[in-house]
């Protein structure tokens, strides 16, 4: 079901016949990393995300995975009725696991996280990045990421892999979270914790994580909700949708700066 990440050509038994390159397991996962020495960072951040999920379980809680907003999001792809689906980014799979599809897959860059999406759901998993991604062209009728896009090495490449491997007339669901100045973050924790209505326990597991054993994530690209549309569209997709607190208040999204884009396939090349 593999193709080698920057050829494209199908692996038989990790082996590119094309590229001569001979793919390696780690934990019983396929590493399907880029050879190209455009992605050589790639290799240290695989590091940096096994000692975070080595570290931490539930690791994204405060960051709005909520059961609450597992369970919005499921249903929300679920509206797709898609039969093959991939979720770039898949963490520990606790949005996998809700997902009804026939096939599910789930890449990540860390073998730690996928025994984890393991133990929680029958999927096929691989480490592999979104900006040369390990499967077919066509291959998928959904896909979707979670808070994942702001963290691409190269967001325009990801999203050109991620239509590439879309079916004609698929979906691509993305959630991101658009940049905050100092000053609007300060509201957006003032409003999610303390007013107008307060939640110690939820403020109190937030600063836990801010000063024990921080989460810091090695990429960050600052997006507006528009320079987040125009990459988008940028890469051949039709926006049809943007979600937010803004314009769907009953969402279950921790603030206005967490925007929900989906996305088509467009027929244009």
């Amino acid at each position: 079901m593999y193709v080698c990440p920057d050829c494209k050509t199908s692996l038989v038994g990790l082996h590119c016949s094309r590229c001569a390159h001979d793919y390696q397991l780690s934990k019983g996962f396929p590493v399907l990393l880029s050879k190209d020495e455009r992605f050589r960072a790639s290799r240290e951040i695989v590091d940096t995300y096994d000692s975070i999920y080595t570290e931490h379980s539930n690791v994204w809680e405060n960051q709005g995975r909520s059961t609450e907003f597992i369970r919005y999001f499921a249903e929300l792809l679920g509206k797709y009725r898609a039969q093959r689906v991939l979720e770039v980014g898949c963490g520990e799979g606790l949005l996998l696991a809700a997902i009804a599809a026939t096939e599910k897959f789930g890449t990540e860059l860390s073998a730690q996280a996928l025994q984890k999406t393991h133990a929680n759901t029958p999927a096929q998993l691989s480490i592999a990045l979104c900006e040369r991604l390990p499967f077919a062209d066509n291959y998928f009728d959904l896909i979707t990421s979670v808070g994942v896009m702001e963290h691409f090495l190269d967001d325009r490449a990801a999203n050109s892999e991620i239509r590439r491997a879309l079916k004609d007339g698929g979906h691509y669901i993305a959630l991101l979270h658009v940049h905050l100045t100092r000053w609007q973050s300060l509201q957006q924790k003032i409003s999610e914790y303390i007013w107008p209505y307060p939640h110690p326990i939820r403020l109190a597991k937030w600063l836990s994580g801010k000063f024990y054993k921080p989460v810091h994530q090695p990429v960050q690209n600052k997006y507006t909700i528009q320079t987040a549309k125009a990459s988008l569209e940028h890469a051949g997709f039709d926006v049809m949708q943007m979600i937010h607190k803004g314009n769907t208040p009953d969402a279950p999204l921790i603030g206005p700066h967490v925007i929900i884009y989906v996305c088509r396939k467009s027929a244009a090349s």
